[in-house]
């Protein structure tokens, strides 16, 4: 190991903390609820076939960051295979529309959240106090809650589960669970909820930046993924199976929090109090990681010339991007701007998907170009039964991105949002990389971003210490 390399100290279960612990999130929590009510107790199968498509692209981010480790993760790997354009749509794509989108979701949800029990507290002034903590926390480099990753990450994993099996089972419950119809909206409807149920899992591949950090990456960072989509698919479809029983579909499908509606009809004001809690600590999260792990690839495309240098600034005392944190942090304030409901809620978390799966077809074809121009390159791990796991996931990503939703009006107005950012995006990269005088297409030498890395490395930027921990 170089003098620059980063300490392997990261055991199986930190990396499966980080896994499980961003994708679990408020919105993840809200989007189950509203895709029980939307379909019916069918969505465990658009949720099962989703998760099968997480666990292919899961392959294609285990093999890239096994010899190309770094917090860059999908704007490096599109750097060296298809060059400093899609490089640059891979991340403002995939990632800032996210934060933009759906991750601004995520304080909101927790206000809803708290608000739904005490009427009289401001949900936007819950959200807008959670933003401004880990704004501070995030700044100062301060890792506290990532210290404490593991514990909140099992307690809500583990609280859903043990609710909705209760549930399941009528015990401790304050009604009797009616029988309800498994697929009252039609097959049709289930494969055109993919999507909704790839959103349960998006995020699990923030483990990859921390190949560095993690013991024996190439066995642990698959494990540790694999391992968290089925926990996340238990945990949330016992929970979600439950509250389907207990409240009625339509007002799963209308509430602002659905998670909270099930959990009050199951087991009263304790349940409500309980989901209240996992939903804050979820949002928490997931706004912590997005402050920590997205201003890191900023950094990483502003390093490598794709962005203003402003974001590649580090303090000089705390070594933290400062630009990039605050550029993020204004972008999950956008909410307050809006007037939220369900509606709005579903549709910046499908429109921010829409643009994440594209940031998966990219990766994964990254794989597939990758294999072909260093074929011999060291890779510790390697996607088994090559090419085919690439090309089925490309197709499902593709197929779930044209059948986003299965009401034709909600589906123009998420492509609308979608693919104006997309085209806001792809006009910036092609503008500025212009102005650079940078080719739109020629890849970055892999040698090139190893040297970048080290260097990085030994400015002993702190941001990998902590977060990448989400949504």
């Amino acid at each position: 190991m170089s003098s620059t390399s980063l300490k392997r100290t990261l055991g199986f279960w930190r990396a499966f903390a980080t896994c499980t612990g961003l994708v679990v999130a408020g919105t993840t929590m809200v989007t189950l609820g509203y895709s029980m009510g939307l379909v019916g107790p069918a969505f465990i199968v658009s949720a099962f076939l989703a998760m099968i498509v997480s666990i292919l692209v899961s392959f294609s981010y285990s093999e890239l960051s096994s010899f190309m480790p770094g917090a860059g993760m999908i704007g490096d790997y599109t750097l060296i295979a298809m060059g400093p354009l899609m490089a640059i749509v891979s991340v403002l794509g995939g990632y800032i529309v996210l934060v933009a989108a759906a991750g601004a979701m995520e304080s909101i949800t927790a206000g809803l959240a708290v608000q739904s029990m005490l009427p009289w507290v401001s949900s936007t002034a819950v959200a807008i106090t959670m933003l401004i903590l880990f704004l501070i926390i995030n700044l100062v480099g301060v890792g506290v809650y990532g210290s404490v990753q593991v514990i909140t990450t099992g307690s809500m994993i583990i609280g859903t589960s043990i609710m909705g099996l209760l549930g399941l089972l009528s015990i401790g419950t304050i009604t009797e669970a009616p029988s309800v119809p498994f697929n009252p909206e039609g097959w049709a409807v289930v494969f055109q909820s993919l999507a909704l149920g790839i959103w349960l899992f998006v995020g699990i591949e923030y483990v990859a930046p921390m190949a560095e950090e993690v013991i024996e990456p190439q066995k642990n960072i698959p494990k540790a993924m694999l391992l968290g989509l089925l926990t996340i698919f238990v945990a949330d479809m016992l929970f979600g199976q439950a509250i389907a029983r207990y409240v009625p579909l339509d007002i799963l499908k209308g509430s602002t929090y659905p998670q909270v509606e099930g959990a009050r009809a199951m087991f009263g004001q304790t349940g409500a109090v309980a989901l209240i809690v996992i939903t804050v600590l979820a949002s928490a999260s997931s706004i912590s990681s997005h402050l920590a792990a997205v201003p890191r690839m900023l950094y990483g495309l502003a390093r490598e010339g794709l962005l203003p240098k402003a974001f590649a600034y580090v303090h000089p005392r705390f070594r933290t991007p400062w630009v990039g944190i605050f550029a993020v942090f204004l972008l999950l304030c956008i909410p307050f701007l809006l007037k939220i409901d369900i509606e709005l809620i579903a549709t910046l978390i499908l429109a921010s998907c829409v643009t994440w799966l594209l940031s998966y077809v990219i990766a994964q074809v990254n794989v597939i170009i990758l294999r072909r121009r260093h074929p011999n390159i060291n890779r510790p791990f390697r996607t088994p039964f090559f090419p085919l796991p690439q090309i089925i996931g490309i197709i499902a990503c593709i197929y779930m991105i044209l059948t986003i939703h299965p009401d034709p009006e909600m589906k123009i107005r998420i492509y609308a949002i979608s693919g104006g950012a997309l085209l806001a995006i792809i006009i910036y990269a092609v503008f500025w990389l212009r102005y650079k005088g940078v080719p739109l297409f020629r890849p970055v030498p892999l040698e090139q971003l190893y040297d970048l890395a080290q260097a990085e490395n030994s400015q002993s930027l702190k941001l990998t210490e902590k977060p990448l921990e989400k949504r």
